[in-house]
């Protein structure tokens, strides 16, 4: 009986025996087209070998190939053309013409799965060893393609020496370029982590000062003979909301979910809002007039809906600027309104506190009417809530005589 000897992968051997550093598959797939490309674009007399088990990102240059008047041979486990199956994880690519030869070798078992290890040969005749190797193992005739196309008989260890260099420069730039994205990605990430976490630290200062300002409240209350219990129970009633909904606004930065969206009772929602901005009016004794009369159903993020109207109402009482006059009014008033306009629900929030100036500007991040302690974000932040609500927030008026904010939003069934 015949003995049978095994072949080895002496492919691997080749690869092992230049020792270069490992190339990165995006690489790889650009030396294959630079390779195949020219000879396609402009095809002449040669041969193709190739062996290609991993495919993405090259098969419409491989289907290009199949199609075209170059002679090429397909040498997978798959093709036909083995005498044994040796070759595991190693691929190859061997362009043979009149004008270049190119011999590529690489494999893929590394120890990471973007990277491979290879070898490679330009124009030199060192192309023997590998056409060699691949004719012991295949029922073609490679040796008919070594006679048939000889470019070039020296060996040309410099032009082989260049030609790793530069694919080794090559695939450098390419890491640091994608090194240079994701930081360039990282960093506006960045941007808008910090920027999130303003929006909802300003979120949680319009509610701790509620918290504060009730608690001034209480104390003036409290020093008060005859004083009634249930003006201390609202104004715990309220801190208590308030509070929530800045444990809210905190929990945000933990959650995936930018916005909760649910159907919502338009004036439930009106009415804890106005209750949370009583002590904006009491503070600034300012009248409050509510016309909360519209009992139809939103779909809204409770607590940045209520958030929005919190704020307008705060803007509103702080453009009166201070009185600490308990028994004058002068007039002065903030009024929240409710409507509806079809398939919208609106809610106004006006006040006669005098014209905004510069009214194209006040939706600007950064842009504040308030001479020290404002930060320019309140209005930015409640129409960017409105929005991702699906809603509007504009200002549809200012002068002498009133300024008028309306939110309008969807109605649901």
């Amino acid at each position: 009986m015949k003995k049978i000897v095994r072949q080895q992968n002496y492919l691997k051997e080749l690869i092992e025996s230049q020792d270069n550093q490992p190339l990165t598959k995006s690489a790889l797939r650009c030396i294959t087209r630079g390779v195949l490309e020219p000879l396609l674009d402009e095809p002449e007399e040669g041969v193709v070998l190739h062996r290609i088990i991993d495919k993405a990102g090259i098969q419409g240059l491989l289907k290009r190939l199949e199609f075209s008047t170059v002679v090429s041979y397909d040498f997978s486990d798959e093709g036909g053309h083995l005498r044994e199956k040796v070759w595991a994880n190693t691929e190859f690519l061997c362009v043979l013409t009149h004008r270049f030869v190119v011999i590529l070798i690489w494999d893929n078992k590394t120890e990471s799965p973007h990277y491979v290890r290879y070898y490679s040969i330009y124009n030199s005749k060192l192309q023997n060893e590998a056409l060699d190797i691949i004719d012991r193992n295949v029922d073609i005739n490679i040796k008919e393609f070594q006679e048939s196309f000889k470019p070039d008989r020296r060996d040309n260890i410099l032009l082989n020496s260049s030609l790793r260099r530069m694919v080794s420069n090559l695939d450098e730039a390419s890491k640091d370029a994608v090194l240079g994205f994701a930081q360039v990605q990282s960093e506006k990430e960045e941007e808008e982590v910090s920027q999130n976490i303003r929006e909802i630290a300003h979120e949680i200062r319009n509610q701790l000062s509620i918290c504060d300002l009730y608690t001034e409240i209480m104390k003036k209350h409290c020093a008060k003979e005859g004083i009634k219990t249930e003006g201390i129970s609202n104004s715990l009633a309220c801190i208590s909301r308030a509070i929530k909904m800045a444990g809210n606004s905190l929990l945000s930065l933990k959650s995936t979910e930018k916005n909760v969206i649910k159907p919502y009772k338009l004036k439930e929602l009106i009415e804890i809002s106005a209750d949370l901005t009583k002590v904006y009016f009491e503070s600034n004794n300012v009248e409050c007039i509510l016309e909360n009369e519209v009992d139809t159903k939103i779909p809204v993020d409770e607590n940045k809906f209520s958030a929005a109207i919190i704020n307008l109402v705060k803007n509103a009482a702080e453009a009166f600027g201070n009185n600490t006059d308990d028994n004058v009014r002068d007039g002065k008033y903030i009024k929240i309104k409710t409507e509806e306009d079809g398939e919208f629900a609106l809610v106004r929030v006006s006040n006669n506190a005098g014209r905004i100036e510069e009214p194209d500007k006040i939706f600007k991040e950064g842009f504040s009417t308030k001479s020290t302690s404002g930060r320019g974000l309140g209005l930015a932040i409640c129409k960017k809530s409105i929005e991702e609500m699906y809603g509007r927030l504009y200002l549809e008026h200012t002068g002498d005589d009133y300024t008028e904010f309306v939110i309008k939003i969807a109605k649901v069934n």
